[in-house]
């Protein structure tokens, strides 16, 4: 297993991150554009409410923000002690995979028990990826 297989993965995410960030762009612009949010509700994000479909863009953003960091601190550690194998690779896959999904359902349909299950079991594959370094020393 090479000593950057777990960056493949991180950057994938970094992208996620990055393809969320313009469409909470574009889509802001549009809002402003088409008058339904005032340009001054971005100076402090008060006041006026956001079309929902964009407040769950706003909101999955921010999402990516949160769990991710322990992902990427995850990986930076397995790197850093040379703990790199297939199966962190594929609970980094898996994750990112999950990642995904939840934020295509976030920002498409919304479903709260759908996203729910792929938050949670992102969340738990996470925690896996966690224990199995933590028992790995």
């Amino acid at each position: 297993m090479s000593l950057y297989s777990l960056v493949y993965p991180m950057a994938a995410l970094v992208g996620l991150t990055f393809a969320v960030m313009m469409l909470l762009l574009i889509g802001r612009i549009e809002a402003v554009r088409g008058k339904k949010v005032p340009a001054s509700f971005y100076r402090l994000i008060q006041g006026d409410k956001e079309p929902k479909r964009l407040a769950a863009i706003s909101r999955n953003y921010q999402n990516l923000y949160e769990a991710p960091l322990l992902f990427y601190a995850v990986c930076i550690l397995i790197i850093a002690l040379n703990r790199i194998d297939d199966s962190f690779v594929y609970l980094a896959w898996a994750f990112v995979g999950l990642r995904v999904l939840h934020s295509f359902i976030h920002i498409f349909y919304n479903h709260v028990l759908h996203r729910l299950a792929a938050y949670a079991t992102s969340i738990a594959v996470l925690i896996a990826m966690w224990i199995r370094l933590a028992f790995s020393a």
